[in-house]
C-alpha cells in the first residue's frame, strides 16, 4: 500500500508523524516538569507558613502566654489554603488550635498525629482526609525553638490543602494540551505546505518528461526557486533545448540520407536497367534493318528475353522490399531448407574451391516459416559467403536449438523462449567496420553489379518471421551471420 502512495502523501504522513511525536514528547516533558515545580512550590509554601507560625509562637510558649499563641495562630490560619493549625507545648499538650471541619479533627486525633515526632528537623507528610476519596493535605511539623538554645519548647503543626495545587496542575495540563493542539495544527499545515513545495516541481518535471516522451521538445518548466529543485528544472529545460537541436540535426541527416539513398538507388537502377535496355534497343534497331536475317532473329530471340528477365528481376526485388509481405507459414525443417540451398550452390562453390562444413543439430524441431522466403534468405547469405572467398575456403553452416537471452520471455514457465539458431561462417576477407554497420541498408553495395537489395531483403525476411539477424566480422579472418528464429512466428 505504501508503494501506491504518492510522494506528496508520504511527505505529509511522515511530517505529521514527526510533528505528533515532537509535540507529544514536548507536552509530556513539560507537564511532568510543571507538575514537579508546582508540588515543590506548594511544599515550600507550606513549610514557610509552618516555620512562621513556630517563630511567632516561640516567645509566647516560653512565657506560657497562650493568648499570644492564639493570636499567632489566628494570623497563620488567615490563608485560605491552611485548613488547620495546632501549636503543642513542650509536653505535647495542645496550646492552641484552629480546625475547620470534623474530618480534620479525626485526622488530628489519629494515632500518627497524637504525639510530635522526635528531633528538631521539619517533617512534611501528605495525608488523606478521613471520609474523602481524593482530598489530601500537606501535614507539616516544625519544632518551636529559641535562638541560641537547642531545647525544644513545642511544635507547630500546619495543614495546607492541596486543592489549589491540583487546580493549578489541571490548569497547566489544559494549557499544555491547547498549546500542543495548536503546535500540531501549525506543524501539520507546515508539512502540507512543505510537501506541496517539494512535490509541485516534481509533478511539473513528471509532466515535462511525459511531454518529451510524446515528442514535444518545446515543453518548458517554470523555474520558481534557486534551490536544488530550481536547478533541476533549469537542467530539464536545457536538456529539452539540446534535444530539440539534436532532433533538428537528425532530421537534416535523415533528409541527407534519404537523398543519398535516392541517389544510390537511382544509380543502381540506372546501372542494372540501362545495360539490358541498351541491348534491347540495339537488337530492336537491328531487327528493323535485318528482319529477314535468320541469324539476327536468333540472337534477338536469345538475348532480348534474357535482358527483359533481368529488368523484371530488378523490379521484383524493389517491389519485394517496399511492399508488405504476405507470408505463407507452414511447419518447416530448417535443416532441409539449408541442405537444398547448399545443394544448389555446390557447383559454384566447387569452382571457387569452397568447402562446405555442415553441423546441423540432430532432431531440430520444426518451426513455422514461409519455406520459399526463408530459402531465399539462406540463399542470399550463402551466395555472399561464397563470393567473399574467391580463392577458396571453408563455409560452415551450423544449426541448434537454444534459449534467446536478448528477447522477452514468452514461455509458460517464465524462462527464455527457445529459438532456432543458424550461423553461416566463411573464411573470406571479412568486412571493414565502417561498412559493417551499413550492410543491411537498402541500395548499399560494394559490388560492381547489383542494386544492393539482397541483404536488405534478407533482413526483411528475418524480421517478418519475428526473428533476429546479426553479423560479426574481422578483416582477414572472415564473417559470421547469426540468425535466430522462433518456433512459432
Amino acid at each position: 500500500m505504501a508503494m501506491r502512495l504518492t510522494l506528496r502523501t508520504k511527505f505529509i504522513i511522515v511530517g505529521n508523524l514527526l510533528v505528533v511525536l515532537l509535540v507529544v514528547s514536548a507536552a509530556v516533558l513539560l507537564l511532568v516538569r510543571q507538575r514537579s515545580a508546582i508540588i515543590e512550590e506548594v511544599k515550600k509554601r507550606a513549610l514557610i507558613l509552618a516555620q512562621g507560625l513556630a517563630q511567632a509562637s516561640a516567645n509566647s510558649l516560653v512565657t506560657y502566654n497562650y493568648v499570644g499563641v492564639e493570636q499567632s495562630l489566628s494570623v497563620a490560619t488567615g490563608s485560605p489554603d491552611v485548613i488547620y493549625a495546632v501549636v503543642l507545648d513542650k509536653e505535647g499538650n495542645v496550646a492552641a488550635s484552629n480546625v475547620r471541619s470534623a474530618p480534620i479533627q479525626r485526622l488530628l486525633a489519629g494515632t500518627e498525629g497524637a504525639h510530635p515526632p522526635a528531633g528538631i528537623d521539619p517533617i512534611i507528610l501528605q495525608r488523606r482526609i478521613p471520609g474523602s476519596s481524593d482530598e489530601t493535605v500537606y501535614d507539616v511539623w516544625v519544632p518551636v525553638t529559641i535562638e541560641g538554645s537547642t531545647l525544644r519548647w513545642g511544635t507547630a503543626r500546619l495543614g495546607v490543602s492541596l486543592d489549589s495545587m491540583h487546580s493549578e496542575i489541571a490548569r497547566t495540563r489544559w494549557q499544555i494540551v491547547v498549546f500542543g493542539f495548536m503546535a500540531l495544527v501549525v506543524g501539520s499545515l507546515s508539512s502540507v505546505i512543505l510537501a506541496q513545495r517539494i512535490t509541485k516541481p516534481l509533478q511539473a518535471l513528471t509532466k515535462g518528461v511525459a511531454a518529451v516522451g510524446r515528442g514535444d521538445l518545446t515543453h518548458r518548466i517554470e523555474v520558481t526557486s534557486r534551490d536544488e529543485l530550481g536547478r533541476l528544472s533549469e537542467a530539464f529545460n536545457e536538456m529539452t533545448t539540446q534535444l530539440a537541436r539534436v532532433r533538428e540535426l537528425e532530421e537534416r541527416l535523415r533528409r541527407a540520407d534519404r537523398l543519398a539513398a535516392l541517389g544510390t538507388m537511382a544509380a543502381g537502377i540506372a546501372h542494372d536497367i540501362r545495360n539490358p535496355l541498351t541491348s534491347i534497343l540495339i537488337f530492336s534497331q537491328l531487327m528493323s534493318l535485318h528482319h529477314d536475317d535468320p541469324e539476327v532473329r536468333a540472337k534477338f530471340d536469345r538475348i532480348v528475353p534474357r535482358e527483359l528477365e533481368r529488368v523484371q528481376a530488378v523490379i521484383e526485388d524493389m517491389m519485394e522490399l517496399a511492399r508488405p509481405s504476405a507470408l505463407q507459414f507452414e511447419p518447416t525443417n530448417l535443416n532441409e531448407v539449408l541442405a537444398q540451398a547448399l545443394e544448389i550452390l555446390e557447383s559454384q562453390a566447387a569452382n571457387q574451391g569452397v568447402k562446405f562444413v555442415r553441423e546441423f543439430g540432430p532432431e531440430l524441431p520444426y518451426c513455422m516459416a514461409d519455406r520459399k522466403r526463408i530459402h531465399r534468405c539462406f540463399n542470399n547469405l550463402l551466395t555472399n559467403a561464397i563470393q567473399a572467398m574467391p580463392r577458396g575456403g571453408d563455409l560452415t553452416v551450423r544449426t541448434w536449438l537454444g534459449p534467446d537471452r536478448t528477447l522477452p520471455s514468452a514461455s509458460s514457465d517464465g524462462g527464455p523462449e527457445p529459438m532456432i539458431r543458424v550461423t553461416i561462417t566463411d573464411t573470406g576477407q571479412g568486412i571493414p567496420p565502417e561498412r559493417l554497420s551499413r550492410i543491411f541498408d537498402p541500395f548499399y553495395t560494394t559490388k560492381e553489379k547489383g542494386l544492393g537489395l539482397g541483404m536488405a531483403i534478407t533482413h526483411r525476411i528475418v524480421e517478418d518471421h519475428k526473428g533476429m539477424i546479426d553479423v560479426q566480422s574481422q578483416v582477414g579472418l572472415g564473417t559470421t551471420f547469426i540468425i535466430q528464429l522462433p518456433l512459432t512466428a
